[in-house]
């Protein structure tokens, strides 16, 4: 107390042994005050230290464990994007392979249905006489009532070929396409992930069978058709005439040429002057005895210009002949004329109005036979070409989704590498955190035990 006020620590007479007392009280007031410290130190601050070190080693964990399993991850989609690309590159290689063999595959099969419609066609063509007599609209010459006689003849045509052409072909290239499409789509499907092939089905909606439509337009093909309905008498003058030189003409014309060649021709020594003077006789073959004398006459009588030609030839059968054979010749002729007119009926006009049609309309369909069959095989080729362009459609989604997922996989290992790095970056503080506690315990709290 003296000592606090600022006085002397003993005035006056000190008790015997009081300076030892007196140490050893400020030797226990210091030993007090450190315990004190020590008491206080530990009281305050080694709880807190422990529980550093204690939350510094969970974070430690933790991240540990976030490493790992970022470091895991990061392999798992390593994997997976390395299958994906190697899938990625077998899709696109196959899909190259698959769209070279599928044309060529439609390319032949086109060829195929050309062909087989021009076949067809032709067939129906030497067949068209058929089809045009089961035509059995009444008939009549007049002009109005004869042209719808005509529309109606090339709906008909027109209809029957298309039938005809159906009947034959249509259930076979049906069964081609149909056969070809789901090839395409079977081999397609292969390509597809397992979630999207169930799509692949729903490429053919078609309940019924592909039908090929056969446009031949009989109107506008047969449109410059004109009949000819007057009558001829077929024993007629002119078409004797026509009937004889169409079919001997060219006998006539070989069977009067010079068979014997001067061989004064032959030898190019031999002047030009010497060869006016050579006459070569003229033989004819032995066809020519096959002609009768009056035949002879009675063609020159007719193509003579003259009129004294043939009177002199009618003088020359009347003596040859007699008036007799001649009248029975002009009775039967007669005869001949007046039955086939009163047998030209409307009956008989058809007739020969069908078979001019057919005769014109043969003409213009095989002019249209390629130009058909091009069209048949086109409408083959679109079909078989949207059927695959709508596969390759399916299979392009999948492969750009295949691109998108390995863009998000990218991503997501750019996300780990990240994470990663803030995770060994952490660990290294808690690492740091926990060495600088324990210099700390060791400094300041177990020195004092």
């Amino acid at each position: 107390m003296q000592e606090q006020r600022g006085q002397p620590a003993h005035n006056g007479a000190l008790a015997e042994g009081f300076q030892n007392r007196y140490f050893e009280f400020q030797d226990f007031e210091r030993k007090f005050e450190e315990c004190i410290s020590k008491s206080a130190v530990k009281t305050k601050f080694e709880q807190h230290s422990q529980r550093g070190k204690h939350i510094a080693n969970e974070i430690r964990q933790t991240l540990d464990d976030i490493l790992t399993r970022t470091q895991k991850m990061r392999v798992e989609q390593l994997s997976i994007k390395q299958e994906v690309h190697d899938k990625l590159n077998f899709t696109e290689q196959q899909l190259m392979l698959l769209t070279q063999e599928m044309k060529e595959k439609i390319h032949r099969m086109v060829e195929d249905v050309e062909q087989r419609v021009s076949k067809a066609l032709n067939e129906e063509i030497k067949r068209l006489a058929v089809l045009v007599d089961e035509f059995s609209v009444p008939f009549h010459p007049e002009c109005l009532v004869l042209n719808v006689y005509k529309r109606e003849l090339h709906t008909h045509v027109e209809n029957g070929l298309g039938s005809n052409l159906r009947a034959r072909l249509s259930t076979a290239l049906a069964l081609n396409i149909e056969s070809s499409q789901r090839e395409m789509t079977d081999r397609m499907s292969g390509l597809l992930p397992e979630t999207k092939r169930h799509l692949s089905m729903s490429i053919m909606p078609r309940r019924e069978p592909f039908e090929i439509l056969y446009r031949l337009n009989c109107d506008n093909l047969c449109a410059d058709f004109h009949e000819d309905l007057e009558f001829r008498f077929s024993w007629g003058i002119t078409a004797l005439i026509n009937r004889f030189t169409g079919k001997q003409g060219h006998k006539l014309a070989i069977a009067n040429y010079p068979q014997d060649i001067s061989q004064s021709l032959a030898s190019p020594t031999d002047s030009i002057d010497s060869v006016k003077f050579v006459t070569n006789p003229v033989s004819f073959s032995s066809g020519n005895d096959d002609w009768s004398l009056a035949t002879r006459i009675a063609i020159a009588s007719i193509t003579s210009q003259g009129t004294m030609g043939g009177l002199i030839v009618a003088g020359f059968m009347l003596k040859t002949v007699g008036w007799r054979l001649i009248g029975i010749t002009g009775a039967i002729y007669g005869a001949l004329y007046f039955y086939e007119r009163l047998t030209w009926t409307n009956k008989a006009k058809e007739r020969e109005f069908k078979r001019q049609y057919v005769s014109h309309a043969t003409q213009k369909l095989r002019l249209i036979v390629d130009l058909t069959s091009a069209n048949c095989s086109h409408q083959v080729q679109q079909e078989l070409s949207s059927t695959f362009a709508r596969l390759c459609h399916l299979v392009d989604e999948a492969t750009s989704e295949m691109d998108t997922d390995l863009k998000t996989i990218a991503l997501t290992l750019r996300t780990l590498e990240e994470a990663a790095a803030n995770a060994k970056v952490l660990r290294n503080k808690a690492n740091y955190l926990a060495n600088e506690l324990e210099l700390f315990d060791a400094a300041y709290i177990r020195s004092l035990n």
